[in-house]
């Protein structure tokens, strides 16, 4: 209330003195005026200034900054005289509502053409910028200018583009009724106007202020070289004179606050990146949250220059070129940040023991996150981008455009993905299983989106596109629950059946599991010792069969065949867990016990050979073919010759 008491009283002396803005028609300014103006605001807070027309536009922004002026002045001083380090809150309460009268003088200004991330402070500076440059320059009578009424008469009279725009009489500066957009329809300072204001103000700056009391004198340089908004901290009025003068637009005090704290802030970083290098081999979920850390950290950091920046009122080409630096370079950091966040959440999933790091669930877990956090860090840098100002209209048209071609290009990956997700979804294989693919066989090493990487057992390393892996057989040795071996044991022809019924007995005995073995079992078995499945109940290590005999698979041995050339027993059995080197170790010592064990029955084993039987073989006499002849015959030149030993054939 004090405050209002000594802006009435001002204004009543102002208004005394019978000088305005023009001599025609000043503004109004006597006590009452004043009240209502301020018991509106306090009634309407949301209500708008008036733009409805280019007269109703200036004069609204040149009652609300010489308002704002004069009561900020006046907290001001009250801040200065009262005791304390810190603002009291009625001071407080004066600075609020001098910033709620300064804003809606920024109200008047079209600042469509300025970054949203500049909006704010860039916004003050130009409405001081306009409004020392006002107090410079004359002004036309306030009739001249038109107003809502003169705008609807031209309206009527279908004057179309009548009063869409007025300048200032002997200046560039416009006052321009919006087009388009939320604010479509009213009556602004143009964005070209706004655009050039510090060129303007540096233009009008030698010249004097007006001799009216409707000016802020030094508004903007108040603004500019203290700490704060609008009010500065009590510790402002104790900077040496020498401190406060000014170069390229900053005081001394604040090129150095600015330099210090940039210093401090990009040391801590540095100093944190640092220590992450030293800290050694990481697993991947460490190494992804450390950059996610340090990612944060660079942008608490330029958060802290932002905050150091506002508190000591950074301004004019300063501000625009540093927040034309930081904020690409923050909402770059904010989507590289949300990429690496989902490749720190992919591999600390990945981390569980349930999941094989180099298995496809492992690939397509770090794929769906990678995806996801691309398009998160793309929406965050394209939203950002527009925040700076830059338009992405050419950058979706460039995509439209180039959009076709690239899906052409990368047609054949965008194939191979595919696959990979059918492999994914069918799961024929795994890392680490042993398969056979394309004629290849080889252990799976790795599962990606393009392709599958399989180790032979040559040592090379093949590489086959998911998409052919997704369309041929694949055999997956890996996941067999046994291996199956099925061999012929052969023996000749002139084998009596009592032995071969023998043979068959010997096979079968060689392969069941015996109720109590021998000692000399127990040797021959000791190196198969390990490849049995468990042990017996009295601790025992088990007998190597048990690996061939189970429930629901036992051993077969049969007498299938007649070869021709040999005598055929087929011999099955079926080795549990498949595991193939003690699967060999135990079919070497198949192999030994059956010759061994035929060698002693005296069974021998057919060889895939012919054998010529001789007349003069004792052991094999050959009577096969032939006939009896006479003497006769016998002497006969085309008599046959007999076998010797045969009682029918005449001797020699």
């Amino acid at each position: 209330m004090f405050i209002n008491i000594i802006l009435t009283v001002g204004l009543i002396v102002i208004s005394a003195s019978g000088q305005g803005v023009s001599s025609e028609e000043p503004i109004s300014t006597d006590a009452t005026d004043t009240y209502s103006f301020e018991e509106d605001i306090a009634r309407n807070p949301l209500k708008p200034p008036d733009t409805s027309s280019p007269r109703a536009t200036l004069q609204s922004f040149l009652d609300n900054i010489n308002r704002a002026y004069r009561v900020l002045m006046a907290a001001h001083d009250k801040n200065k005289k009262s005791p304390g380090l810190f603002t009291s809150p009625s001071v407080r309460d004066t600075v609020r509502r001098a910033d709620e009268l300064f804003e809606r003088g920024v109200y008047s200004l079209n600042l469509s053409g300025v970054p949203k991330a500049l909006k704010g402070e860039l916004g003050d500076v130009k409405a001081l910028e306009l409004k020392e440059i006002l107090d410079r320059i004359e002004l036309p009578p306030f009739d001249a200018i038109p107003d809502a009424e003169a705008i609807e008469k031209a309206r009527e009279q279908e004057e179309k583009g009548a009063w869409v725009r007025w300048r200032i009489p002997n200046t560039v500066i416009v006052i321009a009724k919006v087009e388009e957009g939320p604010r479509k329809g009213e009556y602004l300072f143009g964005p070209q106007t706004v655009a050039r204001l510090g060129e303007f103000y540096k233009k009008v700056k030698h010249l004097p202020y007006k001799s009216d009391a409707f000016t802020s004198d030094g508004f903007l340089d108040f603004y500019v070289g203290t700490p704060g908004r609008l009010l500065p901290p009590k510790w402002n009025q104790w900077l040496p004179v020498w401190a406060t003068h000014v170069y390229l637009g900053q005081t001394l005090w604040q090129w150095g606050a600015f330099a210090a704290s940039l210093i401090v802030i990009c040391w801590s970083n540095i100093a944190l990146f640092m220590r992450i290098l030293r800290a050694g081999e990481l697993s991947p979920a460490k190494r992804h949250l450390g950059r996610v850390f340090f990612i944060l950290f660079a942008i608490g950091t330029i958060i802290s220059l932002y905050f150091f920046g506002k508190q000591i009122n950074i301004t004019g080409s300063v501000l625009t070129i540093s927040r034309t630096i930081l904020v690409p370079v923050f909402w770059f950091l904010l989507g590289a940040g949300a990429f690496f966040l989902g490749q720190t959440i992919s591999e600390s999933i990945i981390a569980s023991p349930k999941i094989d790091p180099k298995g496809i669930q492992a690939s397509y877990l770090r794929a769906v996150f990678g995806v996801f956090g691309f398009l998160a860090s793309a929406a965050i840098i394209i939203y950002g981008l527009s925040r700076i100002g830059i338009s992405l209209i050419p950058l979706i048209t460039g995509l439209g455009i180039g959009g076709l071609a690239l899906a052409l290009a990368a047609r054949p990956t965008i194939e191979n993905v595919i696959s990979g997700f059918m492999i994914f979804a069918d799961k024929p294989f795994r890392v680490g299983q042993r398969i056979v693919a394309r004629g290849e066989d080889g252990i799976v090493e790795s599962i990606g989106l393009r392709s599958t990487k399989i180790r032979l057992f040559t040592g090379s390393q093949i590489s086959i596109p998911n998409e052919k892996m997704a369309s041929v057989e694949i055999e997956n040795v890996g996941r067999r629950p046994y291996i199956r071996r099925r061999f012929n044991v052969t023996i000749p022809y002139d084998t009596p059946p009592e032995k071969i019924n023998r043979a068959v007995e010997i096979l079968r005995e060689i392969l069941a599991v015996p109720e109590a073995a021998d000692p000399e079992t127990e040797d021959v078995s000791g190196e198969l010792a390990a490849t049995a499945p468990s042990k017996n109940e009295g601790g025992n290590e088990p007998h190597p069969n048990e690996a061939i005999n189970q429930p629901k698979r036992s051993p077969r041995v049969y007498f299938n065949d007649l070869n021709a050339d040999s005598l055929n027993i087929m011999v099955l059995y079926w080795y549990i867990p498949p595991k193939y080197w003690a699967y060999l170790k135990h079919a070497q010592w198949i192999n030994m016990q059956i010759i061994e064990r035929f060698k002693a029955e005296g069974i021998y084993f057919a060889i895939p050979a012919q054998r010529l039987h001789l007349a003069d073989d004792e052991k094999r006499p050959l009577t096969v073919g032939q006939r009896w002849v006479s003497k006769e015959e016998a002497l006969s030149d085309s008599a046959g010759i007999g076998q010797e030993g045969d009682p029918r054939c005449p001797s020699r």
